[in-house]
């Protein structure tokens, strides 16, 4: 019975900490007002919520929308309190061309081979210039990320760029001065190995520019790299001195071979040029103009089949595995956790928990991961950690075998494996009735309050004999007799009622097993809280003072941070380890 019970615990505690986010994949419309002004602008995301990777995304028709940039490419995964959640989005800026009532028009995607639809958005464009809450036009260069500018040159080379000098035309002058180029780190790679792809817009003229066209990235994973401090670039191509402002920088994983062909950005400018009159005086020239990048193409190969070990899963970069467990001296039938961190660079996104030769006598669940990658680097860099809870059935050593890991390193083209240190484990008998493992099982039922029914009745019983009993001194003496033996028998009754209306003292480890029956996650991190606190308050034990401060801030963060990684399972067992 015990045993089942502890089962029950282990698995009840697995929910409580399980971090997998099981959500339905979504796919919908985002616009960001749903009335807007003739002359607004009106960002539109399409959102696939609950999946990392999509492909094949339908460019909608904006029949009645003037599309100013767009799309730009993005996907991201964040965890709070525990809880992961992904997202890939398709976001463009659009104008109304006209006041009315306009549909935002649905698109498709494929997600995990199945193609995905989202309904249209209709939007109220009022006939106003600007209504108010709704996002302004701007005048200014406008690129990805929110950076606005207007170019105003100061470098005597490039201010020159911008005067017609005798016999040249303002087409000629701009063909040469100003222009959209992508540039690529490599044009050819394997399945899955990062490419670093920036687009950029390079003038030697006066302009006010804005982004017309994003390029459209299929065929890939895709870590988004632009961002909103991006500042124009004082440089030289082909002997002259440009300013460069870099429209999108993204770094690509190519998910299958073949040639991948990189989509094109325009930018629109308002150029102004100088000519110089007959008077000797400066006339301003205002041209409009749409530069684009040319296209771009990267071969994609197949993964090198010489030598490519069975376990290989498609990682490349460069990566190291680590081990250990939460407790290296246990207890048989206690819960403890294998935490396996492989850290390093490359394609993250491809890792998956290893195998794991577990030893006899041991029996493990579901693991659940986090990571910490940051994807501003080139190539992405951090660390993917697995948290796998298993229990030790029997006592003795436990040596948990080393956990090997296998990626391809692209500087050398040859497939690598390494391995964590081997761990052992001490493992302690299981917790004899009595003991603080089955307090947890009493503490939560009403069996030790059972023998309280039949001592009731028994009394009520001697009760009846001794109130209708006494006809005679025979009978009296007989039933106190019966009375007196009676007592004996029972003896522990009264003292055992006793006990109980004494107040009962609730001990440290009946406070942190009362954490596992709390449902929520506010409960518990408010509870392990104040736990946290009482033990800090009585503790003199310097080390033991600084894990029950980091325990307090942890949950600190869970309860009030926005954006949290702390989950329960690790403050419990910090808790368990300092009571």
């Amino acid at each position: 019975m015990l045993k089942i019970l502890r089962y029950s615990f282990i698995a009840a505690f697995i929910l409580l900490v399980q971090t997998k986010s099981i959500s339905q994949i979504q796919f919908q419309i985002k616009p960001s007002a749903s009335e807007i002004g003739k002359e607004d602008v009106l960002q539109v995301e399409y959102k696939v919520s609950g999946a990392l990777d999509a492909t094949n995304f339908s460019q909608p028709d904006f029949a009645k929308w003037k599309v100013l940039s767009g799309p730009a490419y993005s996907s991201q995964q964040i965890s709070v309190n525990g809880k992961t959640e992904s997202s890939i989005s398709y976001v463009f800026s659009l104008q109304p061309k006209s006041a009315g009532i306009f549909s935002i028009p649905a698109a498709s995607v494929d997600v995990d081979g199945k193609k995905l639809s989202c309904a249209p958005v209709n939007i109220t464009v009022k006939n106003t210039a600007h209504v108010a809450g709704a996002t302004a036009a701007s005048n200014g260069l406008q690129l990805p990320g929110g950076f606005f500018q207007e170019d105003i040159l100061g470098e005597d080379e490039i201010d020159k760029a911008s005067v017609l000098q005798p016999g040249e035309t303002a087409a000629s002058k701009i063909k040469d001065n100003i222009f959209v180029k992508v540039n690529a780190n490599k044009t050819s790679c394997v399945v899955g190995e990062p490419i670093l792809v920036t687009y950029e817009l390079f003038t030697r003229l006066r302009s006010q520019s804005k982004v017309a066209k994003q390029p459209a990235i299929n065929g890939c994973t895709v870590y988004e790299m632009t961002t909103e401090d991006q500042l124009p670039q004082i440089g030289k191509y082909k002997g002259k001195e440009y300013k460069s402002y870099i429209i999108r920088k993204i770094q690509l994983f190519p998910l299958q071979s073949g040639d991948l062909k990189l989509d094109v950005a325009s930018v629109d400018n308002e150029i102004t040029l100088f000519k110089r009159n007959s008077s000797g005086n400066m006339t301003p020239v205002t041209q409009s103009v749409t530069v684009s990048s040319e296209p771009l193409t990267i071969h994609v190969n197949p993964l090198p089949e010489k030598n490519k070990p069975a376990e290989f899963n498609g990682t490349i970069g460069n990566f190291n595995i680590s081990a250990k467990a939460n407790k290296i001296i246990d207890t048989a039938e206690d819960n403890n956790i294998l935490e396996i961190a492989i850290e390093g660079y490359g394609n993250f996104q491809s890792i998956n928990c290893p195998k794991i030769n577990w030893p006899k006598n041991t029996e493990h669940f579901d693991n659940t991961e986090k990571s910490d990658i940051n994807k501003m680097a080139f190539p992405a860099s951090g660390t993917k950690t697995f948290f796998i809870p298993f229990i030790a059935k029997q006592s003795g050593k436990i040596i948990i075998p080393p956990i090997e890991f296998t990626y391809l390193d692209i500087s050398s083209n040859q497939y690598k494996t390494v391995r964590s240190d081997s761990i052992m484990l001490t493992v302690a008998p299981a917790l004899k009735k009595g003991s603080e493992l089955n307090k947890i099982s009493q503490d939560i039922t009403n069996h030790k309050y059972i023998w309280i029914v039949p001592a009731i009745a028994l009394l009520a019983g001697i009760s009846w004999w001794l109130r209708f009993g006494r006809k005679n001194q025979q009978l009296k003496n007989e039933s106190i007799t019966v009375t007196e033996h009676a007592k004996e028998e029972i003896i522990t009754a009264p003292i055992e009622e006793e006990k109980i209306s004494e107040p009962i003292v609730i001990t440290d480890a009946d406070k942190l097993n009362e954490l596992l029956t709390l449902e929520t996650d506010k409960e518990f991190f408010t509870q392990a809280k104040q736990l946290a606190i009482e033990l800090l308050q009585k503790q003199k034990n310097d080390l033991k003072n600084s894990g029950l401060l980091q325990i307090i801030e942890q949950c600190n963060e869970a309860l009030y941070s926005p954006i949290a990684i702390v989950n329960k399972e690790t403050v419990f067992t910090s808790l368990e380890k300092l009571i």
